[in-house]
């Protein structure tokens, strides 16, 4: 499963369906990113830790220990050319492409709390489901 800084963020910063989205923390899940969401889940940390939503030591925690324990990361750059084709064609931004690349790459669904996004992978023909519908199921794997 591949899942996005939107989603990541509600780990640790309260927000409507966060409880959804710690669904995901389940260890029946395997997470994947692009390397580029410690970059989005900081920056979502420092504005909470400015909000005095989120104590700095637990944003530190967050950033540090806890969502490199949860989200397996891949490089980036590996995805750019074909993410910089998919903002092109479809629309939204490099970053949102790079996850739907990623997803295209591994044929894996997408988690996400970001509208635009969803719609965008859903053209590249990536599935994408919204955490505010509720955490995808798992496929079933024949014996």
């Amino acid at each position: 499963m591949i899942v996005d800084a939107s989603v990541a963020t509600m780990w640790f910063v309260p927000e409507q369906h966060s409880d959804r989205a710690a669904l995901l923390l389940a260890p029946e899940y395997q997470l994947v990113a692009p390397d580029l969401i410690r970059l989005e889940v900081g920056s979502a940390l420092l504005k909470a830790i400015r909000r005095n939503e989120v104590t700095l030591e637990d944003g530190e925690e967050a950033l540090g220990t806890l969502l490199p324990a949860a989200v397996r990361t891949l490089r980036s750059e590996d995805h750019i050319e074909t993410a910089f084709d998919i903002a092109q064609r479809l629309g939204g931004s490099i970053y949102d492409a790079i996850y739907i690349a990623l997803a295209r790459t591994l044929d894996a669904p997408i988690s996400t709390n970001d509208m635009d996004m969803a719609a965008t992978a859903r053209k590249a023909e990536v599935q994408a489901s919204p955490i505010a519908d509720g955490v995808p199921a798992l496929p079933h794997l024949s014996a």
